[in-house]
């Protein structure tokens, strides 16, 4: 069974792949024999990696922000119309920041439409395994499974304000670690810098994990994401339990 897994970007990549190596044992996987040429446009926004449990192989796609995810989810449903039957991908899950109070219903109806131009018809639902219909190139009935997880799910922010929510459940010293960062952070006016809020978001993680692991600062944030016990935390356990279902 192959599966995709859509994200928006590199950290939310590197995040997905450590939690689901440490939950269900999903190894990265280097043979290029069976895999599937992902259509990547840009490399330097975009990272397609594959990894392998027993015969299962999983793709995890950073499709370089949320405007990308109708140009990914086309071409998905494209390779899954002409690919033989072994290598269509039985579940598409998407991993969608939730950005200026957007609710869950307009997002879930924006990606519903995406599926829906390719002729594969769903009704999304945040959390929620859901079963699709579509046709292939012989114009046989196919079906595929997709899960929608909306990330935070009760306010407004991207992967970043997840991780700090799940990091401030350490105790009050985190706590009060987060908020002096986020007050670091937002009393810059720096547009060289810090000119979009999704920059000041990643800013008060990478702030918070400096502080945190002052003795890793210089390396990259991909190891200090890979160092921290992500699969311990509580929040982070109930977002993405369904992700143990791939």
């Amino acid at each position: 069974m192959r599966s995709i897994l859509l994200c928006e970007g590199k950290t939310d990549a590197i995040i997905l792949s450590y939690y689901l190596g440490k939950v269900k044992g999903w190894n990265y996987h280097r043979d290029n024999k069976k895999k599937l040429n992902i259509p990547v446009r840009n490399k330097d926004t975009e990272e397609v990696n594959w990894y392998k449990l027993n015969d299962d192989l999983l793709s995890i796609w950073a499709v370089g922000g949320k405007d990308n995810f109708d140009y990914a989810i086309s071409k998905i449903i494209d390779i899954n119309k002409i690919a033989n039957e072994e290598d269509v991908f039985n579940k598409i899950i998407i991993l969608r920041d939730r950005d200026n109070f957007e609710n869950d219903e307009d997002i879930s109806n924006d990606l519903d439409k995406s599926f829906s131009d390719k002729e594969c018809f769903l009704n999304l639902k945040n959390n929620e395994w859901i079963d699709g219909i579509y046709k292939n190139e012989f114009d046989d009935e196919m079906s595929v499974k997709c899960l929608t997880l909306i990330i935070p799910f009760d306010k407004k922010g991207a992967l970043e304000t997840f991780l700090l929510d799940a990091i401030s459940e350490l105790g009050d010293e985190e706590k009060v670690l987060i908020n002096r960062c986020k007050s670091f952070i937002n009393d810059f006016n720096l547009t060289k810098y810090l000119n979009t809020e999704r920059l000041r978001v990643k800013g008060e993680l990478s702030t918070t994990l400096a502080v945190m692991y002052p003795d890793k600062v210089f390396t990259t944030i991909d190891n200090m994401l890979r160092n921290i016990s992500w699969e311990k935390y509580k929040s982070v356990q109930e977002s993405f339990k369904k992700l143990e279902e791939i």
